[in-house]
């Protein structure tokens, strides 16, 4: 009667012991399921930002120092004149009457930018230098020297060449200017006199930005 007894006791446990041994299994099974990852849907690199900036003197045969000229004549300043060989910014006599550069910006980064451009001239013997902003706010994206010095014509603390312009990724623009000393039909010997250095910069909204000087 007691080996009897014990048989149910028996069978119970062994029961038990199969039930737990399905949890166990049933639960290891879904926890491997639950934790099945994916590592190729999601990928992607960040972009980058980065400028290149160069600026190179377009006058190269005007190498004297500046007279003043006319603004009414900035144009006959860019073509030349005959009598000098059409040689940009070279009077009939070769007299230096202006100085030209050509501004060449490529965004070498991977996403597009908005960028400010400034031209910084320190002049301190000069009353009347000036500058002419051949393409302001529009940089060419094809590059052609300028044949119209055009309407922007600026005193020497006018800085501003160009203004939150959009850049693709790669883009490259070009921008024209033009150093002169304006003239006031009077002596300037006194009040327009040395040397003249000029620093250009551009930069994007986000801080990214590079320089480059030019001196006359």
């Amino acid at each position: 009667m007691e080996e009897n007894r014990k048989g149910p006791g028996v069978f119970y446990a062994v029961i038990g012991v199969a039930t737990l041994v399905v949890a166990i299994i049933g639960a290891t099974f879904a926890y491997f399921t639950a934790t099945d990852s994916d590592d190729t849907t999601v990928a992607g690199e960040a972009a980058t930002a980065s400028l290149s900036l160069t600026v190179t003197k377009v006058s190269t045969d005007a190498t004297g120092g500046l007279i003043p000229i006319a603004e009414s004549l900035l144009n006959n300043g860019l073509a030349g004149d005959s009598a000098s060989g059409d040689k940009m910014c070279l009077d009939k006599d070769s007299n230096t009457v202006c100085q030209v550069y050509k501004i060449t910006v490529e965004n070498t980064g991977t996403a597009p930018a908005r960028l400010d451009g400034s031209l910084a001239l320190t002049a301190a013997g000069y009353t009347n230098l000036k500058w002419a902003n051949i393409n302001k706010d529009a940089g060419l994206t094809a590059d052609a020297e300028p044949d119209d010095v055009g309407t922007n014509l600026n005193a020497s603390s006018v800085t501003s060449i160009t203004a939150n312009e959009l850049y693709t990724a790669g883009q490259t623009k070009y921008y024209y200017i033009m150093v002169y000393i304006n003239e006031t039909n009077k002596s300037q010997n006194e009040t327009d006199t040395g040397s003249f250095t000029g620093n250009v910069t551009f930069s994007s909204a986000g801080g990214t930005g590079t320089t480059a000087t030019f001196t006359a």
